[in-house]
């Protein structure tokens, strides 16, 4: 589990959809976030629902669900998953 303490400058919330978005960049890959307001150090966990593509697409996003009814959007950054994508490749034409 990955523990991240919400930071407006990193992360956004949207009080309508009750979304959570921040980019791959801010946050490392996880199963499962624990996502801590600082204030007042309540938290709500967040575990892996489902990804809209593929992992190498930037377009991606992977998604997370709480209890509470909340959703982690975590979004591809295009450079890290170009990459990302080309390290892969590179990785299985030495193999």
């Amino acid at each position: 589990m990955t523990i991240v303490n919400f930071n407006p400058q990193k992360m956004s919330f949207d009080k309508e959809t009750k979304t959570f978005t921040v980019s791959e960049r801010d946050v490392a890959f996880a199963t499962t976030y624990t996502i801590i307001n600082p204030k007042t150090g309540n938290g709500q966990i967040f575990h892996f629902v489902e990804s809209t593509g593929p992992e190498f697409d930037p377009l991606t996003e992977w998604l997370y669900a709480s209890f509470e009814g909340c959703v982690l959007r975590v979004v591809n950054d295009a450079k890290i998953t170009k990459e990302r994508a080309s390290r892969y490749a590179i990785g299985k034409m030495n193999h």
